[in-house]
């Protein structure tokens, strides 16, 4: 028992090594007193939001992060190269990295909550949007949230690991359909090949990640029901970051109501969804 027992604390020690040695930053203090340094990001792909592209990084996140570096030329005379270090796959796997390692910025539609917060350290939103109740092209319209179980007779639903759209769904089955089967997935991308394929499931997404089911023309629809006020996004990092204040310098109201934030939504979402995105 006691050599299982090391084993199992040895596995344990090198994943976080092996983490740490995966993505490298810099501190803001270190910035400060060099004059320059490196803004490491770990992102989760979205499509609009953050994604690369023939080699190049693109999207409304990507924009906001180049504005973020000049500000900080432009006020504090300070170098910042950004870095977008890696991609992960997995939404509950990104969540951990950008919590546990010192120095990154974690870059994706993450949900600012409160619960979060008392792990993680967010920059103020970026981006407010609405969430969203998809099924495949053939599944029949629901209007109201009281008739799924009548509706979606025979669904099940299926939703992020780590997101919050776990708790939507579980309140959905909590009030609507008690008999309602709630499963799992370890990305949007699996959610939505699901979607793509089969017709007797519902997710429920961010409006940003439908965004990319718009694109792409997916045989997927989107449902007019109400599931609540509007989520709020933002960037993540571990509890020991030193970054979050100079990120509440810069991006403030007044920066999401100004012009060239507009033409970043505008450009990377599309003008349709500028009025739905806020």
């Amino acid at each position: 028992m006691r050599v299982f027992l090391c084993a199992a604390l040895l596995v344990a020690l090198s994943s976080v090594v092996s983490i740490g040695q995966k993505y490298h930053g810099d501190s803001w203090a270190d910035v400060k007193a060099n004059g320059k340094g490196t803004l490491t990001i770990v992102y989760y792909e979205q499509p609009g939001l953050v994604f690369k592209d023939n080699g190049q990084m693109k999207g409304v996140c990507v924009d906001i992060i180049a504005d973020f570096a000049k500000f900080v030329q432009e006020k504090y005379n300070k170098t910042v190269t950004v870095n977008y270090a890696g991609q992960e796959s997995e939404f509950s796997g990104f969540l951990k990295i950008a919590q546990n390692t010192p120095n990154i910025l974690g870059v994706t539609n993450t949900s600012i909550t409160d619960e979060r917060k008392k792990i993680m350290k967010f920059t103020p939103p970026f981006m407010t949007t609405q969430l969203v109740l998809l099924t495949n092209q053939n599944a029949p319209t629901l209007t109201n949230l009281k008739d799924l179980p009548k509706v979606f007779a025979g669904f099940s639903a299926l939703v992020i690991t780590g997101s919050t759209h776990v708790k939507y769904a579980e309140k959905i089955k909590k009030q609507y359909s008690p008999e309602l089967n709630i499963t799992l997935a370890p990305s949007s991308e699996s959610v939505i090949k699901s979607l793509s394929t089969n017709n007797k499931i519902f997710s429920i997404l961010d409006f940003t990640e439908y965004v990319g089911v718009v694109r792409k023309k997916l045989p997927i629809k989107r449902h007019d029901v109400d599931l609540g006020n509007a989520e709020e996004l933002g960037f993540i990092m571990s509890k020991s970051s030193d970054w979050d204040g100079l990120w509440k310098e810069f991006l403030t109201e007044d920066y999401r109501k100004g012009v060239r934030y507009k033409r970043i939504i505008a450009d990377n979402l599309g003008s349709t969804f500028l009025n739905l995105v806020r």
